[in-house]
């Protein structure tokens, strides 16, 4: 605390121009029952100061206390609630479940009738299968067989053509130079020209 000095009543009191060699106090004297008084105090002040917020906290966990309270009196109707609706569709599952088992009976039956039909199906289809492969070898023989005749065809009419044209050729010229002679004759002709 700094030193108080009233220029209205006491001007010059405590007042001094020159410069206040320091340190300048050469005794001091200590209370020591004093200082333990001020420390107690501030003590007791920070001690009350922690029991407000403690208190402060204690009420805002109270607060939360009772939120959590709530919540779990809310989760509880609900598990209540959850719990009778399980125990009715519980109940709901298992006439289900046997009504699904008299329906799995015939559905297993149903399948091996099918299993059946597919089996006779499969078997059939293989059979088929095999006679379309001996229908396509044979066709693939036919084919190979009237390729071979036609070739043979198409070379006995050449023939036939050739003696043909060469014995009407012969007929009109009078000629025994067979047509292709003539027909030779005429494109060396026609080169030339």
């Amino acid at each position: 605390m700094g030193l108080y000095i009233n220029n209205r009543k006491h001007p010059r009191v405590y007042k001094n121009k020159k410069k206040i060699p320091e340190p300048n106090q050469k005794m001091m004297r200590r209370d020591y029952l004093s200082e333990v008084i001020d420390e107690q105090s501030n003590a007791n002040v920070l001690l009350l100061r922690e029991i407000h917020e403690m208190k402060q906290q204690f009420l805002n966990q109270e607060v939360v206390q009772a939120n959590n309270w709530d919540k779990v009196a809310n989760q509880l109707n609900e598990l209540r609630s959850s719990n009778q609706k399980h125990t009715e569709y519980e109940e709901l599952i298992i006439h289900l479940l046997k009504t699904q088992e008299e329906l799995q009976k015939q559905l297993s039956e149903k399948i091996s009738k099918q299993e059946e039909f597919q089996t006779g199906v499969l078997n059939r289809l293989d059979q088929q299968e095999a006679l379309t492969e001996k229908i396509f070898r044979q066709i693939n023989h036919i084919r190979s067989i009237l390729f071979e005749r036609t070739n043979y065809l198409a070379e006995k009419i050449d023939e036939g053509y050739k003696i043909t044209s060469s014995y009407v050729y012969n007929l009109m010229t009078g000629s025994d130079q067979p047509i292709t002679f003539y027909l030779m004759n005429n494109k060396k002709g026609e080169k030339q020209k």
